[in-house]
């Protein structure tokens, strides 16, 4: 019986482990689009750091540059992709040729080392140009939400926009991009590079032994 349970709860761990990029079709912006996948990457320090460009530099009286930390900072901590696939019929409107499949970067946890100014990841929907290659959304500058899940965004146009694109695989991404402080020109330019959360290799251990097990089983009910 023992024995039973310690399988039962190592197959709940690893079904709630290998839900990582695993496909589930939610229904986001009315019918116009389904979530298909949600990856988890973990950002790799040693290739991702950020600089920061102020809207003002202010010289002491006696000409001294500002003692301000400009960078470059590294950048730490891990996001996640969501993977968005349109339903639109490619016949249903004359400008369907513009229908492109989405990703959308959420429950991120991002550390830019050393800056002192706050630092947005990026929050709106991104164009997927092609399979592999993203951009963001020229439609979402201004928006405080992301584009999508309302009906309409209507702002004044944001003189100082945030912008990245990038690639992404299902084992990395990298991208570039930049992320406004205000409204003037203050911000940081990125560059991120990332890749899939591993699982533990305890957990491949177990999952080969839960398929030994099975074979086992099936030996004997078969003699």
């Amino acid at each position: 019986m023992f024995r039973l349970l310690a399988i039962s709860r190592g197959v709940a761990l690893l079904s709630g482990m290998m839900a990582i990029g695993s496909a589930h079709a939610t229904v986001v912006a009315g019918a116009d689009y389904i979530k298909t996948a949600t990856t988890h990457y973990l950002i790799n320090s040693a290739g991702s750091s950020a600089t920061y460009t102020p809207s003002f530099i202010v010289i002491g009286a006696d000409g001294s540059e500002p003692s301000e930390n400009f960078g470059p900072f590294s950048i730490s901590g891990s996001f996640d992709v969501e993977r968005y696939q349109s339903t639109a019929s490619p016949s249903a409107t004359p400008a369907s040729s513009g229908i492109t499949d989405k990703l959308l970067f959420t429950n991120a946890n991002v550390t830019l080392n050393g800056a002192i100014h706050s630092f947005d990841f990026p929050s709106f929907f991104s164009l997927m140009t092609s399979d592999t290659v993203f951009q963001s959304e020229p439609a979402s500058v201004g928006c405080s939400v992301p584009l999508g899940f309302i009906a309409s965004c209507l702002t004044m146009p944001n003189p100082n926009p945030s912008s990245w694109s990038g690639t992404l695989s299902n084992q990395a991404i990298s991208m570039d991009g930049f992320a406004a402080v205000d409204n003037l020109r203050a911000g940081y330019t990125y560059h991120i590079q990332a890749s899939v959360v591993p699982l533990p290799g305890a957990v491949w251990l177990f999952a080969s032994v839960l398929g030994l097990v099975g074979i086992g089983q099936r030996k004997r009910r078969s003699n």
